[in-house]
C-alpha cells in the first residue's frame, strides 16, 4: 500500500489541468439545491403555470445564481469562523501543554511530551498560513458563481440552447416555453 502523499491525488494526476482539477472539486458545490431551483422558479411563476418563457427563464438563472452565490458566502464565512476558532484553541492547547511540559524537571519530560508539544508548537505557527489559504479556497465556489452570472452571453446561450432542446409552444401565442420538469 502506498503512503499519504506518495503518488497521485485522485484529483490531480500528470495528465490532468488546472481546470480538470477545478471542475472536480467544485462540480457539487456549485450546483444548485432543490429548494434553491425551487425558489427562483417561484419567482417568475408565482401562478404556477409550470412554463416560462425565455426571459423568464433567464430571469430564473439569474435568481438562482444569486441564491447561490448568497448560499456559498454564508458557508465560507461559518468556515472561516470555525478556522479562527480552531486556530485560537490550538493556540490555547500549545500554550497550556507547553507550560505544563516545561514546568516539569529535565529528568521528568519524556521524549513523546517533547515531541508533542514540538508538534503543536509547529502546527499554531503554521496555522495562520494553512487559514488564509482556507479562507482563499472557501471563497472559489462564490468566484465561480459571479463568472457565471457576470457571462451574459453565455448564459443567454445556454437558455438558448435549453429552449432549442426543450421550448415547446404555447397554445394561445405560439410562444416557446419550458417546463419546470
Amino acid at each position: 500500500p502506498r503512503l499519504m502523499g506518495h503518488g497521485p491525488s485522485t484529483v490531480y494526476d500528470e495528465k490532468a489541468t488546472i481546470v480538470e482539477g477545478l471542475s472536480t472539486c467544485f462540480h457539487d458545490l456549485i450546483r444548485p439545491t432543490a429548494e434553491q431551483i425551487q425558489e427562483a422558479w417561484d419567482q417568475y411563476d408565482p401562478h404556477q403555470r409550470g412554463a416560462l418563457s425565455r426571459n423568464e427563464i433567464l430571469g430564473v438563472f439569474d435568481t438562482l445564481v444569486a441564491l447561490q452565490m448568497h448560499a456559498a458566502q454564508e458557508a465560507a464565512m461559518r468556515r472561516k469562523l470555525d478556522a479562527a476558532r480552531e486556530q485560537a484553541h490550538l493556540e490555547k492547547e500549545c500554550r497550556r501543554r507547553r507550560t505544563e511540559v516545561l514546568a516539569k524537571s529535565t529528568e521528568a519530560r519524556t521524549k513523546e511530551e517533547l515531541d508533542a508539544v514540538s508538534a503543536l508548537s509547529l502546527g499554531t505557527k503554521m496555522s495562520p498560513v494553512l487559514a488564509g489559504m482556507m479562507a482563499g479556497y472557501m471563497d472559489i465556489p462564490v468566484t465561480c458563481l459571479a463568472s457565471i452570472k457576470e457571462d451574459r452571453e453565455l448564459l443567454e446561450a445556454r437558455v438558448a440552447a435549453l429552449f432549442a432542446r426543450e421550448g415547446r409552444p404555447t397554445g394561445e401565442t405560439e410562444q416557446l416555453v419550458v417546463s419546470k420538469q
